[in-house]
């Protein structure tokens, strides 16, 4: 049999969504494997990324295992590193050890894998290929009109729970003042001529860069819509957010705030939340938090922790990880915009 790792191309579309299909038992309507959506993640031109960012391995000329590039760069202090995280990661499992090889031959892509969470087989194979745990990410949720759960969700005991515990986080969630604060939402074409504030390593958290062609790319997303917000003090570019419009919730999936003031952090979550609040159709807000900043400031902000995975990086020979804490959002793989066409909650 021979066998080849290799980059795809817009051609391979047929043949990696009957792929992934396949391995995650998908309808072929499925978000994941649209075609729109697979060229956006594994063929439109990306600012960070020449060429392909989807990868195979195959035998024969079959696909045995699949993986998209999501590239990042991160910073702490002096060390700047190129970061993949591998989505759509997928192997047969009668082609053995094909995605172990897929996932090495992109980890020498790179300075360091980065991974979150995954399934139950996932999370047992990747400390056999070397990860070493880095900190943990923790969900956040923050009911916004709990009754929205009702909608096409079948009866039951606990259906009725989760509806109730809802209505007592929604009731119990805090309000803060915004005084001077105020969000103003940027369109793509807008990018290029606002001063954004963009974060900066100050903490001695790491950080993934943000710049404006990176956040065109990800206004383009066509499985779920994304904005994006500056926020401003008395007229001033402090900081920004985005959000993403799944089914069922609204997604903080990026947010920033030029300032170590827990102030300044939660009056950004408040603007986010007024925001969201204007999708009529969602029933929650959530987000992600895996440093004391962001895990805090969500906590502050009404809203709950719903479990944790562990952040693992597989680094380069040579390459030495960050020793304090990164801070992981949910543009930096794929939980901004994943989804199965149907809703799927936290609280």
């Amino acid at each position: 049999m021979k066998s080849e790792f290799r980059p795809t191309s817009p051609e391979d579309a047929p043949a990696a969504s009957a792929f992934l299909q396949r391995i995650f038992g998908l309808d072929p309507s499925a978000p994941l494997v649209d075609p729109r959506h697979l060229h956006w993640k594994c063929w439109e031109p990306h600012p960070d990324w020449p060429g392909s960012r989807g990868y195979v391995m195959t035998r024969d000329s079959l696909i045995v295992a699949h993986g998209t590039v999501v590239p990042l760069s991160c910073v702490c202090g002096e060390t700047r590193l190129k970061v993949i995280h591998v989505i759509d990661w997928a192997a047969d499992s009668r082609a053995v050890g094909s995605g172990a090889i897929l996932m090495k031959r992109l980890g020498q892509m790179a300075d360091a894998v980065l991974a979150v969470g995954g399934s139950d087989m996932t999370e047992k194979v990747l400390p056999s290929l070397g990860f070493k745990t880095c900190g943990e990410v923790t969900r956040f949720v923050r009911p916004l009109k709990p009754l929205r759960r009702l909608a096409g969700q079948t009866p039951s005991v606990r259906a009725g729970a989760q509806l109730a515990r809802s209505i007592v986080w929604s009731l119990q969630s805090p309000s803060f003042g915004l005084r001077g604060w105020t969000a103003h939402r940027i369109a793509p074409g807008q990018l290029a001529s606002t001063d954004m504030r963009w974060p900066r390593d100050t903490t001695g958290v790491a950080i993934f860069e943000r710049n404006a062609d990176v956040m065109a790319y990800l206004l383009r997303c066509p499985a779920a819509p994304i904005e994006l917000f500056s926020v401003r003090k008395d007229g001033v570019n402090r900081g920004y957010f985005l959000l993403a419009h799944a089914p069922g919730q609204v997604r903080i999936v990026d947010f920033y705030v030029d300032s170590d003031d827990p102030n300044s952090w939660r009056a950004l979550i408040q603007l986010a939340v007024t925001e969201a609040k204007m999708n009529r159709s969602a029933a929650e807000l959530v987000s992600l938090g895996s440093d004391p900043i962001t895990r805090q400031t969500l906590l502050d902000c009404g809203f709950h922790a719903r479990g944790s995975s562990a952040l693992r990086l597989l680094p380069s020979k040579g390459v030495a990880l960050p020793s304090g804490p990164v801070r992981f959002q949910m543009i930096d793989n794929d939980a901004a915009y994943l989804h199965e066409n149907r809703a799927s909650y936290w609280a």
